[in-house]
C-alpha cells in the first residue's frame, strides 16, 4: 500500500502543478487569450500542443499492446500522419490568414463562408461527436489506471481528473489548453529515459522485419488512417488559427509529426521490456494496467509512468473540451450566447463543465477501449474532402445547391457508416475506408456540378 500511496502522491503533485498553470494563465487573461491564444502562438507550444494532444490514452494502450506484441507493426499509421502534417504546409497560410481577417477560431466557420450553413452544421455536428467520445475515452482511461494504483473505484479517478482539468479550463480556456499542453509534451517525450531503467530485448528493439508482422491490407489501412485522423481533426486547424505566422506552420507541423513518433517509440520500447511478464495470450485491452500489478518495475519508475500517463490523457481531454465548446458556440448557437467577451466566456466555463460531467458517465460504460475509438474514428474521416476543398478554396463560389448536396454527401457516408458499425465490419482496419471513399466520390461530383453551373 505504501509503493501505491507514493505513485497516488506523485499524481496529486502532477494534478495541483496543472490547476497551479491554469490559474497562473487566467490571471491577465485577454479575450483573445481565452478564446484562440491571441492568435500568438510560437513553435514549441505549437509543436507540444499537436503532438501531446494526439499521443492520448487511448494510445497508451494501443501502442503498450503492439511493442508486446506486433512491435513497430502499426508504424505504418505514422507515414500517414506525417503525409498530413507536410500538407499542412500547402494548406495552413491561406486558412489562418482567413481565419485572422474574420476572427474565426473554428474550421466550421470557414466552411459557412467557403460552402454554407447546411455543410457547416453537418461537419460540426460529426466533430463534437468524435471530440465527446476522445474525451470519455481520456477519463475512462485515466479512471482505471486510478483504481490499478489505489484499489479504489475508477469513477473516483474519473472524477478527479475531470475536476481538474474543468478547473483549468474554467479559468484559462485556450490559452491554458496551449499552456498545459506544452508542459505535458516534455513530460510525455521524457518517457524515452525508460530503457535505461527498464530496458527491452535488444533483439526486440532491432527486429525492423515486425514493420511487415502485420497482412497488406491491414498495413494499408492504417497508412491511409494515420493520414486522415489528422486532416480531419478540427483541433489541428484550431492550430493553425492560433499560430503566431505561417513560418510556425511551416516548422511545427512536420515536427509535431517527428516527435509524435518519438513519443510513441518510448510506448512500444515500454511493451517489448514488459513482454515476458505480460503472460500469454497478452490482452491488449488491459496489458498496460499489468504494469500496475506485477511488481517487477521499481515504484519511482512506476509513478513517473502513471503522471506521464495522465499528462496523456489529460492533454488530449483538454483540447476536446474545448474544440466541443468552440464548436457549440460558434457553429450552433445564436450570437447572442457568444457575442461579447464576457458572454462567450461564461458560455464557455458553463458548458465545458457540463460536457465533462455527462462524459464522466460515459467513461463508466465503456467496455473496450480499442474498438470503441476505431468505430469513432471512422466516421471522423468522412469530414477530410469537405476541410481539404474548403482550405484549397474550393468551390469557387458559393450557392445554396453546393451546400446541400456537399450535406447530401455527408449524411450518405455516415449512413453508410452506420451500417457497417452494426455489421461489424470495422474489425479489419481498412474497412475504415469505405465510409470516406465513398465521401471524396460524392464530394467531387458535387464539385465537378458546381463548376458546370
Amino acid at each position: 500500500m505504501s509503493d501505491n500511496f507514493f505513485i497516488f502522491s506523485a499524481i496529486g503533485a502532477y494534478f495541483l502543478i496543472m490547476i497551479l498553470i491554469g490559474l497562473h494563465a487566467s490571471r491577465k487573461e485577454s479575450h483573445d487569450g481565452f478564446v484562440i491564444g491571441s492568435r500568438n502562438v510560437g513553435y514549441i507550444p505549437t509543436i507540444g500542443s499537436l503532438a501531446s494532444s494526439l499521443r492520448d490514452g487511448m494510445g497508451v494502450i494501443f501502442w503498450f499492446g503492439f511493442g508486446a506484441t506486433v512491435a513497430y507493426g502499426g508504424f505504418w499509421l505514422f507515414l500517414g500522419t506525417l503525409f498530413s502534417y507536410f500538407l499542412f504546409i500547402l494548406m495552413g497560410p491561406r486558412v489562418r490568414k482567413i481565419a485572422k481577417k474574420h476572427g474565426y477560431i473554428t474550421i466550421g466557420e470557414l466552411i459557412r463562408e467557403q460552402i454554407g450553413t447546411v455543410t457547416e452544421r453537418c461537419t460540426a455536428f460529426i466533430t463534437i461527436f468524435f471530440a465527446l467520445m476522445m474525451i470519455a475515452v481520456q477519463l475512462y482511461v485515466s479512471g482505471v489506471l486510478f483504481a490499478e494504483i489505489t484499489q479504489l473505484d475508477s469513477w473516483i479517478g474519473i472524477t478527479c481528473v475531470a475536476f481538474v482539468v474543468g478547473l483549468y479550463l474554467y479559468f484559462g480556456g485556450y490559452s491554458t489548453v496551449i499552456k498545459t499542453d506544452t508542459v505535458q509534451f516534455f513530460l510525455i517525450l521524457s518517457l524515452l529515459i525508460i530503457p535505461a531503467f527498464f530496458a527491452p530485448p535488444i533483439e526486440a528493439v532491432l527486429d525492423f522485419e515486425t514493420l511487415f508482422i502485420l497482412d497488406t491490407s491491414t498495413i494499408i489501412g492504417f497508412t491511409i488512417m494515420g493520414m486522415l485522423y489528422i486532416i480531419s481533426s478540427a483541433d489541428t486547424w484550431q492550430r493553425i488559427f492560433s499560430a503566431r505566422d505561417d513560418k510556425v506552420i511551416k516548422v511545427s507541423f512536420p515536427l509535431a509529426g517527428v516527435f509524435l513518433i518519438i513519443m510513441t517509440l518510448s510506448l512500444v520500447f515500454l511493451g517489448m521490456a514488459a513482454k515476458p511478464f505480460l503472460g500469454d495470450p497478452i490482452d491488449t485491452n488491459t496489458a498496460f494496467y499489468q504494469l500496475f500489478q506485477g511488481g517487477f518495475i521499481p515504484t519511482p519508475l512506476l509513478a513517473f509512468i502513471a503522471v506521464v500517463v495522465m499528462a496523456m490523457c489529460m492533454s488530449t481531454l483538454d483540447t476536446a473540451c474545448y474544440l466541443t465548446t468552440s464548436t457549440l458556440a460558434k457553429n450552433f448557437f445564436s450570437t447572442r450566447f457568444t457575442k461579447t467577451r464576457d458572454k462567450y466566456i461564461r458560455f464557455s466555463q458553463i458548458t465545458m463543465i457540463l460536457i465533462l460531467v455527462s462524459m464522466s458517465l460515459l467513461a463508466l460504460n465503456i467496455s473496450d477501449v480499442i474498438i470503441f475509438v476505431f468505430n469513432a474514428v471512422s466516421l471522423l474521416f468522412v469530414i477530410t474532402p469537405i476541410y481539404v476543398l474548403t482550405a484549397f478554396g474550393l468551390p469557387k463560389q458559393k450557392k445554396r445547391g453546393t451546400d446541400i448536396l456537399m450535406s447530401i454527401s455527408l449524411l450518405i457516408s455516415c449512413a453508410l457508416y452506420i451500417y457497417m458499425f452494426f455489421q461489424g465490419y470495422f474489425e479489419k482496419a481498412i474497412m475504415t475506408i469505405i465510409p470516406v471513399g465513398i465521401s471524396v466520390i460524392l464530394s467531387s461530383l458535387t464539385l465537378l456540378w458546381a463548376s458546370k453551373k
